[in-house]
């Protein structure tokens, strides 16, 4: 069903089934009904990629995630979408699975399809040559706006949290419940956002030489999940004496090392407090419930949407400051 067959059912020329479909005034009331009365009963929808390339631009803004299958990812694109459907956009997701080349190829699909703009949410580097490269060319034809990581030079905007200054508020707020050291899990070279939390939880403990001596940092190079998390706190069973706090980069580790801990036998939070960070939605409803640190989802996208459209209208953008962070203590770290 196409544009010619509604014009042939209607004895109109294609050229007055566009106008009609386009929102043309130059067709008298009558022929207008009549088209879309016909348009309706043969339930012909238009092609809006088709529409898009005559536009010069889609009404579609693109959500880039690192993993669909990370519950903040899921609680941050339902903020998204609701945002960006009240500026009357609809939305496309992409779920980048961790990988460059997946991201390297969604930006060039964002080029094709001449979306009205993109949002890219990621702790995974993205200053990579090949990665930079990429975000660089769909920047200079798709208004761009990174939640999390800033790049020097960067043509795109970035709405980001100050994760040092809450990972270090949140270190110091925990030791003051439990001078003992740390046991952190979640620094990766490939990974943002991890690194900036690790440099954050660092500096805390600079503050008390003998808890840094103490405490361990783990470089996880297998991913950030909830088996990851088990896997290494059930590797340290004949260590876990020495720390008071299991400090995670995401609620996903701190969800397995809880799991590994009930398992060995150690109290949550009586022998160990544990903290994750993203404050998905599920943690008030577990056995301990789990302490996180929580940033303003809503927030965030309200105020990644309205840089959005600043870009896209090719106005001046002004993010405001770096985004805050607040422990949200439950019972994992004594409520």
């Amino acid at each position: 069903m196409g544009v010619v067959d509604i014009a042939r059912e209607a004895g109109v020329s294609t050229a007055t089934v566009s106008r009609v479909l386009n929102g043309a005034e130059s067709v008298t009331g009558a022929t207008r009904e009549h088209v879309l009365e016909v348009v309706a009963r043969l339930g012909y929808t238009p092609n809006a990629f088709a529409a898009s390339l005559r536009k010069g631009r889609n009404d579609a803004i693109g959500i880039a995630v690192a993993s669909i299958s990370q519950p903040w990812h899921v609680k941050l694109i339902r903020e998204l979408r609701r945002a960006i459907r009240e500026q009357g956009f609809t939305t496309i997701v992409y779920d980048l699975e961790h990988s460059e080349s997946v991201l390297i190829e969604h930006t060039e699909s964002a080029r094709r399809l001449r979306l009205a703009g993109m949002v890219l949410a990621t702790g995974d580097r993205i200053d990579g040559d090949e990665v930079r490269a990429a975000l660089d060319r769909m920047a200079g034809t798709v208004p761009l706006v990174v939640i999390g990581q800033e790049l020097p030079g960067a043509g795109w905007t970035t709405v980001a949290f100050d994760d040092v200054a809450a990972s270090e508020q949140a270190i110091l707020e925990l030791l003051g419940r439990r001078p003992k050291p740390v046991l952190f899990l979640g620094e990766a070279a490939s990974s943002y956002l991890s690194e900036e939390r690790r440099i954050g939880v660092e500096r805390a403990l600079s503050q008390f030489p003998d808890l840094l001596a103490g405490s361990e940092l783990v470089a996880l190079d297998a991913g950030m999940d909830f088996s990851v998390g088990y896997r290494e706190v059930q590797a340290r069973a004949g260590a876990l004496a020495r720390f008071g706090t299991i400090f995670c980069v995401n609620d996903e580790l701190a969800l397995g090392a809880c799991r590994a801990l009930s398992e060995l036998g150690v109290r949550v939070p009586e022998d160990m407090m544990v903290i994750g960070y993203g404050d998905v939605d599920m943690l008030p409803y577990l056995t301990p419930s789990l302490s996180s640190l929580s940033g303003d989802v809503g927030g965030v996208a309200e105020r990644v949407v309205r840089a959005l459209l600043a870009r896209i209208e090719g106005g001046h953008v002004d993010v405001g400051p770096k985004l805050q962070r607040k422990i949200v203590h439950r019972e994992s770290t004594g409520g």
